[in-house]
């Protein structure tokens, strides 16, 4: 394979370090959130119709971790909860607009983040890349995980 770093360690290094750099960046803007944080803005952005369970099955983590990042969310008025149309006993989650403020100063960190960890990388080696990771991605049936992200990501551009 070629290289002498098993293949997982270096994909959770990479994630922990655009993490840690997204969370540094946000703490010297004065942005009080997470990166995780920062993904279920994007998602909640995305779709409006998402409830609590629909943000926790789709990021994989437990519910009560979802319900104190809503929680944090409600305190700084980052999103209201609206009845449902169709169904009266569930809440969809929208932003505010002082949500759809902050997630777009964190957009732009992102970008920027993004574009320090990228120095040196060229198009072509970053095309090979990502495409590298698509295909691990769906060789582990990973297919609904690369939409929402990929979403995601073309937006933080």
């Amino acid at each position: 394979m070629g290289s002498e770093m098993p293949l997982g360690y270096l994909l959770s290094r990479s994630r922990r370090v655009f993490k840690n750099q997204m969370s540094a960046e946000f703490r010297n803007k004065d942005i009080d959130l997470t990166f995780d944080q920062y993904v279920i803005l994007k998602l909640l952005h995305l779709n409006a119709d998402f409830i609590q369970q629909d943000l926790a099955n789709r990021l994989q983590k437990d519910k009560s971790i979802i319900v104190r990042h809503i929680n944090c969310f409600l305190e700084h008025n980052y999103l209201v909860r609206v009845t449902n149309n169709i169904d009266q006993r569930k809440k969809n989650l929208t932003l505010t607009n002082s949500g759809i403020t902050i997630l777009n100063r964190m957009v732009q960190i992102a970008a920027e983040v993004t574009k320090k960890l990228l120095s040196g990388v060229s198009e072509n080696e970053l095309q090979i890349f990502q495409d590298v990771l698509v295909k691990i991605q769906q060789n582990g049936d990973a297919e609904e995980d690369l939409y929402v992200y990929s979403n995601i990501l073309k937006k933080d551009k």
